[in-house]
């Protein structure tokens, strides 16, 4: 009798354990490829930032040197550099050469940023910043 309690717990042990395991694997998300960029600061949106420093959320659009740009996104944690330095998003300014360790935005989630405090204003461009 004993014997086949013990054999029973076991059983639904494992189904718990296996049942938990899949509905965490199942909520996991997927986290897109992290790659290296080098190239010139077109565009700079800042969606959030924290008390603390290195805690802003935003993106970038970096012209690459053959002349095509991405836009990357830029979260806590983000390695930028500028110059030699390690740097923040919210130290970055138009015009800036970087190399960023960055996750390119897909397409469907690009769109015009904001600058500011006004809802709906564009991102400044290099051509704008430069002056006529």
């Amino acid at each position: 009798m004993k014997r086949s309690k013990l054999i029973v717990a076991c059983v639904l042990g494992t189904i718990l354990v296996v049942g938990w395991v899949s509905l965490g694997m199942a909520g996991e998300q997927r986290q897109a490829p992290i790659h290296q960029y080098t190239g010139q600061i077109q565009s700079i949106k800042i969606d959030t930032c924290g008390l603390q420093p290195g805690t802003c959320e935003g993106s970038v659009v970096l012209k690459l040197p053959g002349g095509q740009a991405v836009t990357l996104a830029v979260l806590p944690g983000t390695w930028i550099q500028r110059g030699g330095h390690l740097v923040l998003i919210d130290e970055l300014g138009v015009g800036n050469y970087i190399t960023a360790q960055a996750t390119p935005l897909p397409e469907e989630v690009r769109r015009p940023g904001t600058v500011g405090s006004n809802i709906g204003e564009r991102a400044i461009t290099l051509k704008e910043a430069s002056g006529p």
